[in-house]
C-alpha cells in the first residue's frame, strides 16, 4: 500500500539557497510590479483598469480548471443576460477577489479566510457538492493548514521577500490540497491576498494566471515535483518569477495601451462635444446598450443616442444591425484587454 506523503513543514530548509539564486529575477520582477503599481495610480482610467484586469484574472483562473469562458463572453452576459456554469465560475471567482480584499481589513489570511473564500468559489457551480467550506478529511491536514497560517503571519517566518513567499505560500497551500475540489483556484486567489497583505501591491491589481494558463503543464508539473522526498523547490519558484515579469511586461503595455486610447477618445469626444461621460461608461463597461446611460447623462433620449453615434461613426463603437435595444461594442477596446 502506497504511504501518504507529507508535505515538508514550513519554513524551508533551503531559504538562503533560494535567496542567492533568485536574486537578479526577484529584483526584476519587483521593480517592474512596482512600476505598473505606479502607473495604474496615475492612469485616468486605474480604476476601470483594475476592474478589467481582475475579470480577466477570473477568466484566465478558472480556464486553469477547464472553463470555456472567454473574456468577450463574459462582458458580453452582463447585457445579454446570458448564463451557463463557466460563466457562473468566473463570476464566483470575481467574487471571491472581492471578499478576500474585504475580509483582509478584519481577519488574517487563515482557516476561516480559506473557508469563506471556498464557499464562494464553489457556489452554484461545478463541485457545490464537495463539501464547501469543509477540509478533507484525511490524517495531517490540520496540522499542515497550522504550520502555513504560521508560516503566512508569523514574524518570525519573514526573512524571505514577500514574492518568493508568494511562491512558496502557493505551492504548499496546493501540495496539502485541503479540499474535495476548488484548490487552485483558491490558491491563485491566495496570491493575490498576500502580496496585498504584505504591501507588494497597493490594490488588488496584480495577478498572474495568465502566464500559468498559458504554461500549464508546466505549472502541474513544477507544483507535482513538490510532491517528492527531495521537493525541487528552486525550479518552482525560478517559474514563478518568470511568470510574474512576463505579467508585470504584459500589463505595463496593456495599461499603457489602454492609456492612450482613453487620451484618443476624450480627444475625439472634446472634439465633437460629447460630454466625458460616454467615454467613461464606454470603457467602464466595453459591451452595453443605450440604457447604460440613462441616469447617468442628464440628457434625453435622442440626445444620448445622437451622442452614442458620433462614437460610432468615429470607429470607437460598432454596433449590431438590431432595430432596437442595439448592442454597441468598443472592439478596439477589446482587443487591447483580452
Amino acid at each position: 500500500m502506497k504511504k501518504p506523503f507529507n508535505p515538508q513543514m514550513l519554513p524551508l530548509s533551503l531559504e538562503n539557497d533560494i535567496k542567492l539564486k533568485t536574486m537578479q529575477k526577484l529584483i526584476d520582477a519587483r521593480l517592474k510590479i512596482k512600476e505598473f503599481d505606479i502607473l495604474l495610480e496615475k492612469s485616468p482610467v486605474g480604476e476601470i483598469a483594475l476592474n478589467l484586469f481582475s475579470l480577466n484574472e477570473s477568466v484566465q483562473s478558472t480556464k486553469i480548471e477547464g472553463t470555456q469562458a472567454t473574456f468577450t463572453d463574459v462582458i458580453e452576459s452582463k447585457v445579454t443576460g446570458a448564463k451557463s456554469e463557466d460563466l457562473q465560475e468566473v463570476q464566483n471567482y470575481i467574487e471571491a477577489l472581492e471578499i478576500g480584499q474585504d475580509l483582509l481589513k478584519s481577519i488574517p489570511i487563515s482557516t476561516r479566510m480559506f473557508h469563506k473564500l471556498h464557499e464562494v468559489l464553489l457556489k452554484k457551480s461545478r463541485g457545490s457538492n464537495r463539501s464547501p467550506g469543509e477540509y478533507r478529511k484525511i490524517q495531517n491536514i490540520d496540522k499542515l493548514i497550522g504550520n502555513l497560517e504560521h508560516y503566512i503571519n508569523s514574524e518570525d517566518c519573514n526573512t524571505l521577500d514577500a514574492l518568493l513567499k508568494a511562491a512558496i505560500i502557493h505551492a504548499q497551500f496546493e501540495t496539502i490540497h485541503p479540499y474535495l475540489d476548488g484548490n487552485g483556484r483558491l490558491g491563485r486567489v491566495l496570491i493575490m491576498l498576500y502580496l496585498l497583505e504584505t504591501k507588494v501591491i497597493s490594490k488588488p491589481s496584480f495577478f498572474i494566471s495568465e502566464e500559468l494558463e498559458k504554461n500549464k503543464f508546466k505549472y502541474y508539473t513544477l507544483l507535482n515535483n513538490l510532491r517528492a522526498d527531495n521537493p525541487n523547490w528552486l525550479d518552482w519558484i525560478d517559474f514563478f518569477l518568470d511568470s510574474a515579469i512576463k505579467q508585470a511586461d504584459k500589463y505595463l503595455g496593456k495599461l499603457k495601451a489602454v492609456d492612450e486610447y482613453y487620451s484618443k477618445a476624450i480627444n475625439f469626444a472634446s472634439d465633437n462635444n460629447i460630454h466625458i461621460n460616454y467615454v467613461n461608461i464606454m470603457f467602464e463597461k466595453i459591451v452595453f446598450t443605450s440604457k447604460e446611460f440613462e441616469g447617468k447623462i442628464d440628457a434625453s433620449y435622442n440626445t444620448i443616442n445622437k451622442n452614442i453615434n458620433k462614437l460610432v461613426q468615429g470607429k470607437f463603437l460598432y454596433a449590431d444591425d438590431k432595430k432596437r435595444n442595439k448592442i454597441y461594442r468598443a472592439y478596439d477596446l477589446l482587443d487591447i484587454l483580452r
